[in-house]
């Protein structure tokens, strides 16, 4: 129910979905993408940030920062990803730090 509440008030297109129809639903949430994209490309501009930002990167970017530093079944829920297996393979991009680890003892041995 929270989340509902919280969907809706970040999401104001999700006031008019039915929530029982999830074509209705996925088509709000496209909106709502279109247009927090729109928000993106203005901050950048404002910004001076000469990188296209999108919600699409902004998740890549929350991946890459929470790295493993977050349980892989907490990014599950995070993600909305239905099963873990997904996380795992989704998030492997992003997971470095045994990698970054063993390369530096070798550098600072």
């Amino acid at each position: 129910m929270i989340l509902k509440l919280v969907n809706r008030r970040l999401f104001p297109e999700m006031k008019k979905a039915n929530l029982k129809i999830p074509k209705d639903i996925f088509n709000k949430v496209k909106s709502a993408n279109r247009k927090f994209n729109k928000y993106l490309v203005q901050i950048a501009e404002i910004a001076a940030i000469n990188k296209k930002l999108t919600m699409h990167i902004a998740r890549h970017s929350f991946g890459n920062i929470s790295g493993d530093k977050i349980p892989i079944q907490m990014l599950q829920k995070l993600y909305r990803h239905s099963t873990v297996t997904t996380t795992i393979l989704y998030q492997a991009n992003f997971m470095h730090k045994e990698t970054d680890d063993a390369l530096e003892k070798v550098i600072n041995f």
